[in-house]
């Protein structure tokens, strides 16, 4: 038995100091995200808006982004991209003060055009960053193990949300001032995620700033499945937290504590996605999982309790997500290093701005049609998506052996 264990994780045991220096910062900023990603929507509810507001500051916030990922893609292909990083999470604790010290309209707008351009100057950056680090020990690997530490650090920012219960409970504080209150932590534990950031070792050296780009072919085939799938999150996916909480009428506590059951059980997957590319091939080793998660995300608004909707929502999410590692390494292996940065930034954008319309259109949908109905649409769109997948990269997977 042990030496099974060894021998699964045994690609897991070369990788090298600056990916473990990237991997601590990101461990420390997904404490940070896995905190405001329970609280932000209830603290917006808290101060009075609903859905289609909440859905507005996520258009704003993507609209912003999608306008300057490419160019900043492109920037991280031509100069160092630890700076980069270090500029987008200072901007990330600014976007987030702005919500803090005003709720007024304005101020949300405002916080979200500067969240989508700390996203947009972060993303391709620290894509690109980490795939240098983790070329030589396997990218598989790097980004696996990156995932799995990933939903840990999120999973006990997730747990922390009941702490805003304790304030309401024992200490008599509203909710609205109790969300407020503890978003000043994700703000601590942003900055702090730094340190280990400056002491990377970037071997990477731009060697031309002309505009050329030769992954266009590539970068065409991750676009178009992104932007399916980016579309199908935004109906429902990134407004969860506010559809349990009107549907099953719960707060922070319970929602916590869903995401961080199911990004606690759900991490173990990322371990198992290095040996299931080895053992059926990086393709199938995506669309199976997701595959078999689609019935059980449609499943969820036919549950009677939140109990139920939360044991059809783990490994749902589990399913899901447990390939990302996969898609993630096989965009930098299909990929030449210097245009690494280009190509992700591409790709997020074409996931991020069909996400950012379909975001708002869920919001509507949810407040004046049908709570139920978005859930459904990602559902359809999320199958369109995996057979889309599977006949673009299919032929790349060939080609690679």
């Amino acid at each position: 038995m042990t030496e099974s264990i060894k021998k699964f994780l045994s690609e897991y045991y070369s990788i090298g100091k600056d990916a473990k220096l990237l991997l601590t910062s990101s461990s420390i900023w997904n404490i940070s995200f896995g905190i405001y990603a329970v609280i932000w929507q209830l603290y917006l509810k808290s101060a009075g808006y609903g859905g289609l507001e909440i859905g507005t500051y996520s258009l704003v916030q993507s609209i912003s982004m999608t306008l300057l990922i490419i160019p900043c893609g492109f920037i991280a292909d031509r100069v160092k991209r630890r700076g980069l990083l270090v500029l987008g999470g200072f901007l990330g604790v600014i976007s987030t003060l702005i919500i803090l010290l005003s709720v007024s309209m304005t101020s949300l707008l405002i916080s979200a055009l500067i969240g989508g351009i700390s996203w947009a100057i972060s993303g391709p950056s620290w894509n690109a960053l980490f795939a240098e680090t983790v070329e030589e020990s396997g990218m598989e690997a790097g980004y696996g193990l990156g995932a799995f530490l990933g939903n840990i650090c999120f999973a006990t920012g997730n747990i922390l949300g009941w702490i805003p219960e304790f304030l309401v409970s024992k200490v008599g504080l509203t909710y609205f001032n109790a969300y407020r209150i503890f978003l000043y932590v994700p703000i601590a534990a942003q900055l702090l995620s730094n340190i280990p950031l400056i002491l990377v070792k970037e071997r990477f050296e731009p060697t031309s700033r002309e505009l050329r780009f030769r992954a266009g072919k590539v970068a065409l085939k991750f676009i178009i499945t992104n932007a399916l799938v980016g579309l199908g999150a935004g109906f429902s996916i990134q407004l969860f937290g506010y559809y349990l909480s009107m549907k099953f009428n719960v707060e922070s506590g319970p929602i916590g504590t869903l995401y961080a059951l199911s990004n606690i059980l759900g991490a173990p997957a990322y371990l198992a996605s290095a040996p299931l590319s080895s053992a059926i091939g990086t393709v199938k080793g995506v669309i199976i999982p997701q595959l078999i998660s689609i019935p059980l995300l449609a499943l969820i608004p036919f549950s009677p309790s939140f109990n139920l909707a939360a044991a059809l929502y783990i490994p749902r999410t589990l399913l899901m997500n447990m390939s990302n590692p996969l898609i993630q390494a096989l965009m930098m292996k299909l990929t030449p290093e210097e245009e690494r940065g280009s190509v992700s930034s591409l790709s997020q954008m074409a996931w991020n701005l069909p996400n950012a319309i379909s975001n708002r259109i869920g919001g509507f949908l949810m407040d004046y049609v049908s709570l139920d109905l978005p859930v459904f649409i990602t559902s359809a769109l999320y199958t369109i998506y995996v057979v889309t997948f599977y006949i673009l990269f299919k032929g790349e997977e060939m080609t690679q052996k």
